[in-house]
């Protein structure tokens, strides 16, 4: 066991703010964070051995975001069909549940990151099924979810009043489903200037005001708007999303858990921890746990600035000894957990920052920063459940939506009386019958409109006895194997199964009348009395 450092004396600053506003204790994270995002459309699957890229995450990993589900996602509790969820991993709801579990039983947190750049880009992804949400949570064994809230794909005017109750509502609508009491984690990615002083959205009691940005950058204005140069800070405070988590925290703050701030493509201010600092003095007040944002190289935006082994472990050090946070489980995050160079990875700086915020020394963390091994997944930890599709069912099966994508192969839907399965990923819109992803599977009669043919040349293809029938009946020509549907006599699917050759078929259950019994495209009558 890993010896934590001796903390340094508590400032009179803390002590101040603990008497004034520290009123909170009921932190759902019991751990220094220590978090990856993971992007479900590069999840990999070898079902021989059931292992993939997300089920060996390392364990000195504690929690992952999973992105992204679309903000309006449809889901049906029970169903596992998260083909209208957003989540694009290569496989179905059954094995991501599993994938889950396999996580929980190394000590892995699984949360579900809901929006990311792609997903809010129309007005209808503002209308949110919260119930949906919570069902799909709990059906997958999500620890929480990750509100990753980027109008219009970047943090452009996401300071705006229209914004701002957006990010408002979201916490307190998915708080009301989903309570502290029952260990739902609630947690959100802002931009890392989200809690400095900036001069539409503004603290003035916050040490991080805008009207502070001289003092404690040391600089004067001159680069106040211009990102691109390195500064100490100054250019932080000059973005339009500087402050935009201000008045969402003086808001809902006591209902979040969990804030992981976007320090990356930030520009070209070497001063990191700033970021933190600030987000760590309403952290202090709302008892929320901070996970500083990190990026392997290299920033898609820029780059401007490169984090490395060096300056994670520093940054890391200073969440660690931080003057009123050093007894708290704050950490980092990074984006995203899959990327990696030739002598380090996006692992490898997770490994340095959880050796840090551990007690160890930042110099032999750099040094092992590369000594850690993925973890295979070794079984025993599987989730049984059968993917049914999503709303109703017709022959056991969802119907098609077209407005969704189809990213699992072999998944089965229901259009216009027929059940279909694609043959790779289908696109929306790629319509069954129109689009060569998808093949056919069989008939189903059990929608509107879909009705039984039944032609006389057909009837005496099976031979059937006793007939009429008040219990059982048996199929006396019957050569292998089969499927078989009943159908009354409007056309209407009542019951089936699969019979062999000397088997009977119970029809106790059916009311009396005139039946027909299909096998392939073969159907007989016959009639219950």
């Amino acid at each position: 066991m890993i010896l934590k450092k001796s903390k340094r004396k508590k400032t009179l600053m803390f002590l101040l703010l603990c008497i004034a506003v520290n009123q909170f204790s009921n932190s759902q994270i019991d751990d220094r964070v220590v978090l990856g995002y993971f992007p479900s459309w590069s999840e990999s699957w070898t079902s021989a051995n059931q292992n993939s890229k997300l089920r060996e995450i390392p364990d000195f990993v504690n929690y992952v975001f999973l992105s992204f589900a679309k903000p309006n996602l449809s889901y049906t509790a029970g169903t596992y069909d998260i083909s209208q969820t957003g989540i694009q991993t290569p496989y179905d709801g059954c094995t991501l549940k599993e994938s889950v579990a396999a996580l929980k039983n190394k000590g892995i947190n699984v949360i579900l990151s809901i929006g990311g750049e792609t997903y809010w880009g129309t007005s209808d992804a503002y209308n949110i099924n919260y119930q949906q949400i919570k069902d799909l949570v709990d059906d997958m064994g999500f620890v929480g979810i990750d509100w990753d809230f980027e109008p219009n794909g970047s943090f452009t005017n996401i300071g705006s009043p229209e914004n701002v109750q957006h990010f408002i509502d979201f916490f307190n609508n998915s708080r009301a489903l989903m309570p502290k009491s029952e260990g739902y984690i609630l947690a959100c990615a802002p931009s890392g200037v989200g809690a400095l002083g900036g001069s539409t959205n503004d603290d003035p009691a916050s040490p991080f005001a805008y009207a502070n940005r001289n003092t404690l950058t040391g600089e004067d204005d001159t680069n106040l708007y211009n990102a691109t140069v390195p500064t100490n800070g100054i250019n932080l405070f000059g973005f339009s999303a500087t402050g935009h988590m201000i008045p969402v925290l003086n808001n809902v703050g006591s209902k979040i858990d969990l804030i992981a701030f976007q320090g990356y493509n930030a520009g070209a201010s070497t001063n990191r921890s700033i970021m933190y600092d600030a987000f760590a003095y309403y952290a202090e007040q709302y008892d929320i746990s901070i996970a500083a944002g990190v990026h392997f190289p290299n920033e898609p935006w820029g780059p401007y600035y490169e984090y490395t082994h060096e300056n994670v472990a520093s940054l890391s050090n200073h969440i660690e000894e931080h003057a009123y946070r050093n007894d708290d489980n704050d950490g980092i995050m990074i984006w995203q957990v899959l990327m990696e160079g030739t002598d380090s990875s996006a692992y490898s700086y997770l490994n340095v920052a959880s050796a840090v915020l551990n007690g160890v020394s930042e110099v032999t963390a750099i040094q092992n920063a590369n000594n850690f091994s993925m973890s295979p997944y070794s079984g025993g930890v599987t989730e049984g459940c059968n993917p049914t599709g999503g709303g109703e069912l017709y022959c056991g099966v969802g119907e098609y939506d077209a407005a969704s994508s189809y990213p699992t192969a072999n998944t089965q839907v229901y259009h216009e009386c027929k059940i279909w399965k694609n043959q790779w990923h289908a696109n929306p819109n790629e319509i069954p019958g129109d689009n060569s992803v998808w093949t056919f599977v069989s008939d189903c009669n059990e929608g509107d409109g879909c009705t039984l043919s039944v032609t006389e040349s057909t009837l005496d293809k099976i031979i059937l006895y006793p007939n009429p029938s008040s219990d059982y009946i048996e199929i006396s020509n019957l050569d292998e194997a089969r499927e078989y549907k009943i159908y009354n006599l409007s056309g209407q699917y009542v019951s089936g199964g699969t019979i062999e050759r000397g088997q009977k078929i119970d029809v106790r259950g059916l009311n009396e009348g005139v039946y027909f019994i299909q096998l392939e495209n073969n159907t007989a009558k016959f009639i219950k009395d």
